[in-house]
């Protein structure tokens, strides 16, 4: 009679028998299977695309305000464009003087080389300065405070003025200049553009 061999002792391991593993690789491929769609997914339920070229990324467009100052050319009432900050009646005076520094046109000049910008005050005419051609319009005169030496030329005291008449016609009705030091103070007078029409380059308007 033929013996039967015992799987225990086959594996050296006494009453124990050798399980076998039909598909080993089972649970890795599952896994990697499982990673990959996490990956394709990215949590969302939603497969992302490749990187698509949409453009230039958005730039804030930033537009300066242009004001008219007047310059010398030949000595005439230039009108030239300038950007500046803003429009209110200093940054325009300043705008005026850093101008005159660097022209935009090597032929135009300035007659305010000597003197610099300090300050600038606004005050309202009373009910009784009023315009009768404005209705009922109130109107400002506009102090511009310099600094310098020696005494403001009258195509100097025209720049000033018809600058500011031009960007500021509804609301600044005359300008006045003043010299605060050094020295004791000294006023130029108030003075509308109109005065100095005889200032203007050939085919410029001036304003009133």
């Amino acid at each position: 009679m033929r013996a039967h061999r015992d799987p225990a002792r086959k594996a050296g391991r006494p009453g124990t028998a050798v399980r076998r593993t039909e598909r080993p690789a089972r649970p890795a491929r599952w896994l990697a299977a499982a990673l990959t769609a996490v990956l394709t997914l990215g949590g969302c339920g939603i497969a992302p695309t490749g990187v698509q070229d949409r453009g230039r990324p958005p730039v804030i467009s930033y537009s300066p305000t242009w004001v008219t100052v007047y310059l010398l050319r030949d000595g005439r009432l230039e009108p030239v464009r300038i950007p500046v900050g803003s429009d209110t009646a200093s940054d325009i005076i300043d705008t005026l003087f850093r101008a005159g520094k660097q022209p935009p046109e090597p032929e135009l000049t300035t007659a305010l080389d000597a003197f610099r910008h300090y300050d600038t005050e606004t005050t309202r005419y009373a009910e009784s300065g009023r315009r009768k051609d404005l209705g009922d319009t109130t109107g400002y005169r506009l102090n511009v405070i310099v600094s310098g030496e020696g005494t403001l030329s009258r195509a100097g005291i025209a720049q000033l003025t018809c600058t500011i008449r031009q960007n500021k016609q509804e609301s600044i009705w005359s300008v006045e200049i003043t010299r605060l030091f050094p020295g004791e103070p000294r006023s130029w007078g108030e003075h509308t553009c109109f005065e100095f029409r005889d200032l203007a380059a050939d085919g410029v308007r001036l304003p009133p």
